[in-house]
């Protein structure tokens, strides 16, 4: 990527690009640790802008792993008075560059995935690719072998057949279960349809990206 610095500093919706252009010439950034007044200057991908006390890398995509809290919604925006998860990014440069891939319930932790990229985001969402996602289950009743056995053959949620899933056993009120389709609220049917249901729920895993000990609430870079 090769790119003037004013517009890449707009992007990030630091400051429009008019008033960048005047802030640039009047004050000046390093590119760097070099500086300049020209608002002009291309910076290319690994530069380092030095603008307004902050440094900022200069990235074409940005990949980003966060452990949403419950009662943050996925979506850029506020809704029905839950913050955004963008609230949790207030320290992130690029928090205004990524999109979520997949949009997720309101009242459960998850693994969020977040980029600039459109192509990475369908690589991740796309059904056709079958990505692994894998969650903890907590569940009100004790799970029996007759009910594991139906998640890893089939069940009926209603307006859905189901791939087959694979359960994990953790203890008689706990699972991990991996599947590769992302239907509305898919879990919590998937254990109404066996007779239980979902008391705690969290997505731990998406294909390759995986929460591991990113703590709740926090979220990281990764290459």
């Amino acid at each position: 990527m090769r790119v003037r610095a004013d517009r890449y500093l707009g992007n990030l919706w630091i400051a429009s690009r008019k008033e960048l252009v005047k802030v640039i010439k009047d004050i000046w950034i390093k590119i760097n640790g070099k500086e300049t007044f020209k608002s002009d200057i291309k910076v290319v991908d690994w530069d380092i802008i030095e603008f307004n006390w902050e440094k900022i890398e200069v990235k074409e995509d940005v990949l980003i792993l966060l452990h949403k809290p419950a009662w943050y919604v996925s979506s850029d925006i506020a809704e029905w008075d839950h913050p955004s998860y963008k609230e949790l990014l207030k320290d992130c440069p690029y928090r205004n560059l990524v999109k979520v891939a997949w949009r997720l319930d309101v009242d459960t932790e998850w693994l969020l995935v977040l980029s600039s990229s459109g192509y990475l985001i369908h690589q991740i969402i796309s059904p056709k690719k079958w990505k692994e996602k894998i969650y903890l289950v907590k569940l009100r009743d004790k799970i029996t072998e007759e009910a594991i056995k139906k998640l890893e053959e089939w069940v009926d949620i209603w307006d859905y057949i189901t791939l087959p899933a694979k359960v994990k056993k953790i203890d008689n009120k706990q699972i991990y279960l991996t599947i590769t389709e992302g239907k509305f609220h898919q879990i919590k049917k998937m254990a109404n349809s066996v007779g239980n249901q979902v008391e705690y729920l969290k997505r731990i895993k998406v294909g390759e990206y995986e929460l591991w000990n990113l703590k709740l609430g926090k979220w990281k870079y990764v290459n």
